[in-house]
């Protein structure tokens, strides 16, 4: 019960830029400089790959992801949640291949428990609404 009341409590604080937008891209303002052009078109590129991600586009999916975890060259917040979020509705997409598998793996591993299981909650409302169904039960975390 207590494990229960902390992650509640941590998921009323801690909203992702996921959560916060029902599931609409959460992009950075490119800074103005030499590198403002590279930084616009992952910011272009990353609400493309969100959008057809949502349709359950396997390879935007991963690109969610990447961005999601790594930032994307400055255009995207990283959020580690988000990230695996996504690696767990890839795992769920029936197109997951081990490289998937592995990056599932690597972003989870090193998130608290708390984290882990609001990324669980994520996922399972992300693998709703795009593929209709309940998620199934894995836990490569």
């Amino acid at each position: 019960m207590l494990k229960f009341l902390l992650t509640l409590s941590l998921g009323v604080f801690c909203i992702s830029p996921l959560q916060a937008g029902e599931l609409a891209p959460a992009t950075k303002s490119c800074l103005t400089g030499e590198k403002q052009g590279h930084c616009e078109r992952w910011v272009k590129d990353y609400k493309t790959a969100m959008e057809q991600a949502q349709k359950g586009d396997h390879g935007a999916q991963v690109t969610v992801a990447f961005c999601l975890s790594t930032g994307c060259h400055g255009a995207v917040p990283i959020d580690k949640v988000a990230s695996c979020s996504w690696h767990l509705v890839i795992a769920n997409s029936g197109a997951a291949t081990v490289l998937d598998s592995s990056n599932l793996r690597i972003t989870c591993r090193t998130m608290t428990p708390a984290e882990k299981d609001q990324a669980r909650a994520l996922s399972a409302d992300l693998v709703r609404k795009i593929y209709k169904r309940p998620m199934n039960t894995t836990d490569q975390m």
